[in-house]
């Protein structure tokens, strides 16, 4: 059996989350499934475009987006325990993706796979440090509004999970 943890700062003693486990557990798997679809595609797979509204993105772009969503949420999430309140009222996503997604873009495949995978673990240790207090905290998130910090964890694994069906649609339309 493994010992208790506790929370980082967490001057309570309150033992970690079995929420907040069960959540680290799930993004680490969704990360792994994440990583083998990315890895499973052929290499003319990569270039097909995804969307045709906002910035048309293709495969590539998508695997950039995922990887700068696993640096940029954590990050909120970790001002918001700190007891920031989120990102700025009027924040908006659309160009934050489209700058950051953009700049990460020009990295290649594997140097994007091996960041995302990089942040996915360290993602999964900052849920995995949290309490049942932490989880609870509420920000203001890009997408979801004022929410709780819990929420914006699940959104993590759900977001790609909504993008790779959509990837899926496209390749198998190309057939």
């Amino acid at each position: 059996m493994r010992p208790l943890r506790f929370a980082q700062g967490d001057t309570n003693s309150n033992p970690l989350s079995h929420e907040a486990q069960e959540l680290a557990v799930t993004l680490e798997a969704e990360g792994r499934k994440t990583e083998e679809f990315f890895r499973g595609l052929q290499p003319q797979e990569w270039d097909v475009q995804v969307y045709a509204d906002g910035p048309a993105w293709k495969v590539h772009n998508l695997l950039a987006h995922f990887t700068d969503v696993e640096g940029s949420i954590p990050r909120l999430m970790r001002s918001i325990l700190k007891g920031g309140a989120g990102v700025e009222p009027g924040f908006d996503i659309d160009a934050w993706n489209a700058e950051h997604t953009g700049e990460m873009s020009r990295q290649d495949r594997e140097a994007l796979l091996a960041e995302f995978s990089r942040r996915r673990a360290a993602t999964v240790e900052l849920v995995r440090a949290m309490s049942a207090a932490d989880l609870e905290r509420r920000g203001r998130h890009p997408f979801l509004g004022d929410t709780e910090i819990k929420h914006m964890v699940r959104l993590m694994y759900i977001h790609l999970q909504g993008h790779q069906r959509d990837i899926r649609r496209v390749l198998k339309k190309q057939g």
